[in-house]
């Protein structure tokens, strides 16, 4: 009887879980879409032309190294002919050309231009320095300070030499203080005249595209990897910060931070939500904790803890994502009914441009905006692109937000590393061919706009 009672108060066990589990996801849900909502504008009702910046805002543009420069020898031109990729070449021969590119940068009426410096070409052999490249580099900034152009250093964009890949690079703890050696060697030379620096540009576009999904340089697909290298970054950036503020205690340093919104394909899913929230996470959230509180993925990190002077800001979309996104092989992008599609694949949005500035906002320091932009090579999008951006970028500067610069991807068409010559992001475009520039419509609309507010 006993036995028989048991049986039947079973069903009535598992109705109940399912009822409880069905209960608890429901608020799961109406909980993240509180939390997290995702704002969609109806542009045609917007002014986008109704801004207004400050009058010390500035406005630049920016580039990377391996993406301009040409004839390098790194771990992206190895992985590249390792991997039968698209070869960056002579890129845009900017190393030869930056006289006439600088020009380029005044025709703009530019005030700020973020580049970065190629460690291949400092050192590229251990302990082997060149002193030819730095004065190069040194004759960059005196330029652009005669311009009167802000110029912003990047230390690390995605690029350094073979040989300290072939020692592991980041994925080795014991490989940091070479990279901290070369970063002061720069600093010491160029930080009497440069104020404004980049540690580190996407630390977690670059651990996830190398060590998880393989697309970048070394080419691994390692989850453990890819966590060892986000704290091994983190590190790096921690003992730079210490490092270059011991040499220059008013430098302004800080980090080039990509800020990717993950939202759930599927805003009733339970599934997506959890997704969407843990990628966010790890991409962002690790990062902003490590910064706030000193650790980093259950791990401390000495001196990371308020390692920022200011955090630099790049935007360029939001992913949706479900159970199913994939963690190897070709990224695929989703997007709404109501965006549109980029020549990159993913979605215009810019609505989530805010959403990402109050994301970092809340790392209570100044924000400049490092990178934002579009690939589009017929320019039939860009100048939408760039008065939307813009103008959500003026709204959030109206409200409060202490936002000092924007800087347009790219200044010119250039290498865009595993994509390469097929992802056209600049104001101006380049015939590699030729090496001819020509001003895109795009970059004369930002002309005329840096050129009214630079009036008022």
């Amino acid at each position: 009887m006993n036995n028989f009672l048991c049986s039947r108060h079973v069903p009535n066990v598992f109705l109940t879980a399912a009822i409880v589990t069905i209960a608890l996801a429901a608020a799961f849900v109406f909980y993240c879409r509180w939390r997290y909502p995702e704002p969609h504008l109806n542009w045609a009702e917007v002014d986008i032309e109704s801004t207004s910046f400050p009058p010390d805002f500035l406005w630049g543009a920016a580039t990377a190294a391996h993406q301009v420069e040409g004839e390098l020898h790194n771990n992206w031109s190895v992985f590249e002919e390792s991997r039968g990729l698209e070869r960056s070449g002579k890129a845009c021969d900017h190393w030869n050309r930056w006289e006439e590119d600088f020009e380029m940068l005044s025709e703009l009426g530019l005030t700020t231009y973020r580049f970065s410096i190629e460690w291949s070409r400092l050192e590229p052999e251990p302990g082997k320095w060149e002193s030819a490249p730095l004065q190069i580099y040194s004759d960059m900034v005196d330029n652009l300070i005669s311009r009167g152009i802000r110029p912003v250093i990047t230390l690390h964009h995605f690029s350094h030499p073979a040989w300290w890949e072939d020692r592991g690079g980041f994925v080795k703890k014991e490989n940091l203080p070479h990279f901290i050696a070369y970063c002061e060697r720069v600093f010491e030379a160029l930080s009497d005249r440069v104020d404004v620096w980049c540690t580190i540009n996407e630390p977690t576009v670059f651990s996830s595209m190398g060590y998880t999904l393989g697309q970048f340089p070394p080419g691994h697909r390692s989850i453990r990897q890819t966590l060892r290298i986000m704290r091994n970054l983190m590190h790096a950036h921690a003992d730079l910060y210490a490092s270059l503020k011991s040499i220059k205690p008013d430098a302004s340093i800080g980090v080039a931070k990509n800020v990717t919104l993950f939202d759930p394909l599927n805003r009733w899913s339970p599934i997506d939500w959890a997704a969407a929230r843990l990628l966010e996470w790890l991409w962002s959230g690790a990062w902003q904790r490590g910064i706030l509180s000193g650790r980093m993925l259950g791990s401390s990190v000495r001196g990371s803890k308020n390692s920022l002077d200011f955090i630099g800001l790049n935007y360029y979309t939001h992913f949706l994502t479900g159970l199913f996104m994939p963690t190897t092989g070709e990224l695929t992008f989703a997007r709404r009914e109501n965006e549109i599609s980029t020549e990159f694949g993913y979605p215009m949005y810019a609505e989530g441009f805010r959403r990402a500035i109050e994301r970092v906002s809340a790392l209570n320091v100044p924000i400049e905006i490092t990178e934002n932009g579009v690939a589009d090579s017929n320019d039939a999008l860009r100048p939408e692109h760039l008065m939307r951006h813009l103008w959500i970028l003026s709204e959030a500067i109206r409200d409060g937000y202490d936002i000092r610069s924007f800087h347009h991807w790219s200044l010119m068409d250039n290498f865009e590393w595993a994509e390469g010559y097929s992802m056209r992001f600049g104001l101006y475009e380049v015939d590699f061919d030729t090496q001819e520039r020509n001003l895109r419509k795009s970059g004369e609309l930002y002309r005329k706009i840096i050129a009214e507010h630079m009036k008022t």
